[in-house]
């Protein structure tokens, strides 16, 4: 990612282990600037660099030539005010890795935060007041991705998910991977699928705890054998055809 930035796309149910991926990835990578919303204040962002509680400290740690910071926000206060700065930050910063979890929470499907779509929408590659190039990887978690706004949706390079648990929430999946949305419904604990931009169909395969995240990976006959027997299991008995 440090060749070219991306904007990648995590989504999942509860429990599907979409945080661990996004915790694997970031190992592999290493990017030498990152900085992650940590909207849940969750555990495994822990071993990421600083973790401030203060935004404008947060913020001044973006100065350096070399950062990883990680700010958990205050929900007691307004907490769109804080991402709208936080993301004005990184944009000024540029040359980095933004990470937002639960993107969900402080972005919709019809409104872009103004600081986070300028991220999104302009970030891939961009000049700062000085003049020089600067890009942003954007990496963004969630749990409802028909609540998360169009322009990063829209303009995804990896979209990753583990099981969908809402309808709505399946179907806009099902688009961007091209399939049938109650695959995605029917997917087993840790099981995930990817498209990546250009490939024709999405490939597949099944989380490992301790490993690195590897990207993409092949379909397999065990998980093609699983998805199908989830989704005979799901279909009704009245007649209807089974998914095939």
């Amino acid at each position: 990612m440090n060749e070219k930035a991306l904007m990648v796309g995590i989504f999942g149910a509860r429990g599907t282990g979409k945080n661990v991926y996004a915790v694997q990835l970031l190992k592999r990578l290493k990017p030498s600037r990152l900085v992650i919303w940590d909207h849940k204040h969750d555990p495994s962002m822990s071993n990421f660099g600083n973790t401030f509680t203060d935004l404008k400290e947060a913020i001044l740690a973006m100065k350096a030539e070399r950062f990883h910071v990680r700010y958990m926000p205050d929900h007691s206060r307004e907490v769109q005010k804080q991402f709208d700065y936080f993301c004005r930050a990184a944009f000024a910063a540029g040359n980095l890795t933004l990470m937002i979890d639960e993107l969900p929470e402080v972005t919709k499907a019809n409104r872009a935060p103004a600081a986070w779509r300028q991220c999104v929408n302009v970030g891939r590659l961009y000049r700062g007041p000085d003049g020089k190039e600067r890009t942003l990887t954007i990496m963004g978690l969630g749990q409802r991705p028909s609540e998360c706004d169009k322009s990063f949706m829209n303009n995804l390079d990896i979209l990753h998910t583990g099981r969908i648990a809402s309808v709505n929430d399946a179907k806009t999946l099902a688009d961007l991977l091209a399939l049938d949305y109650r695959k995605v419904m029917a997917l087993p604990d840790l099981h995930w699928l990817e498209r990546r931009q250009g490939q024709a169909e999405p490939s597949s395969g099944v989380l490992s705890f301790g490993g690195n995240a590897t990207m993409p990976v092949q379909k397999t006959e065990d998980l093609q054998n699983n998805l199908q027997n989830n989704l005979q299991k799901e279909a009704p008995k009245r007649g209807r055809k089974k998914v095939s």
